[in-house]
């Protein structure tokens, strides 16, 4: 059994329950034990991009510590997380902090109460261990149910794939979902549109920018024949949920979808299965 660190972040703890669930009984399918980390703190939501930003990256620079220290219980050094939004943060701190020393000797010397870090852990994306470790060969192999005349569209939005430097495919056309979306039995759809934003936090302050975004992310997986929407973020799940004048597609995360495919439906949420089986012409 490979064990990994998990970070789950605040939105899987409360409005997101089913997709950390998912995740957790797809690992465990797939031979990966995510084991939670001992006392994480929310990731700091959105990586601030002032210069003088040392404050701004406290709140996630205190996660990679304590990656660091579980890290040498467990003896790998790989923190996953689910949500796209905060693997985003969590990497580009990262990354950060390893280039700029004298940040780093900032952030560490107002961590008195912590050890410093010593920009020894990995950031990754549950995506990521499936494709680069376990492998879609053997996520086929493993599927039980084939999820056949399912057509998905594949949304990826912004901070799984951007900013390049960072991100865990191309930003342009990322294909790790759909090849996903194939080893499951599934039909992965051409999808234009599955790298455009959501409008994000947009949502809080002008709700008219993220409904017009859902309105045409919608539609344009609707026009491309898909039946389903794929994602990795709960931002993303929430303002493509929208009420809005759009076609009615269902708005799954990726482990729902590979939850039924190896066996493990169970822990779906009810109406998340009633949806798929009756899209597969089934009745659950």
């Amino acid at each position: 059994m490979m064990k990994l660190m998990y970070f789950p972040g605040c939105t899987l703890k409360t409005t997101a329950l089913n997709y950390e669930e998912t995740a957790l009984a797809v690992a465990r399918k797939l031979g990966i034990e995510l084991i939670e980390l001992e006392r994480w703190n929310c990731c700091g939501v959105v990586f601030n991009l002032a210069v003088d930003s040392a404050m701004h990256h406290v709140a996630a620079v205190r996660d990679l510590i304590r990656a660091q220290q579980m890290s040498k219980k467990i003896g790998d050094n790989r923190l996953v997380t689910l949500c796209s939004m905060c693997f985003n943060t969590l990497k580009r701190v990262n990354e950060l902090v390893k280039s700029d020393y004298e940040k780093l000797e900032t952030i560490n010397k107002f961590m008195d109460e912590e050890e410093d870090y010593q920009c020894e852990i990995e950031v990754k994306h549950f995506l990521e261990i499936l494709r680069d470790d376990i492998g879609f060969e053997t996520i086929e192999k493993s599927t039980t149910k084939p999820l056949k005349n399912l057509k998905v569209a594949p949304y990826y939005g912004c901070t799984l794939v951007r900013p390049k430097d960072i991100g865990i495919d191309s930003p342009e056309n990322p294909q790790v979902i759909e090849n996903l979306v194939q080893a499951i039995g599934a039909e992965p759809v051409k999808f234009p549109y599955k790298v455009k934003c959501c409008g994000s936090y947009d949502i809080v302050y002008d709700r008219k920018i993220a409904e017009q975004r859902a309105i045409e992310i919608r539609k344009a997986a609707s026009r491309w024949g898909a039946n389903v929407i794929v994602v990795t973020c709960p931002l993303c799940h929430y303002n493509l949920s929208l009420q809005v004048r759009a076609p009615e597609i269902p708005i799954v995360y990726f482990t729902e979808l590979m939850a039924i495919a190896l066996g493990v439906d169970e822990v779906l949420d009810p109406q998340v299965r009633r949806i798929i089986y009756s899209i597969m012409g089934e009745i659950k």
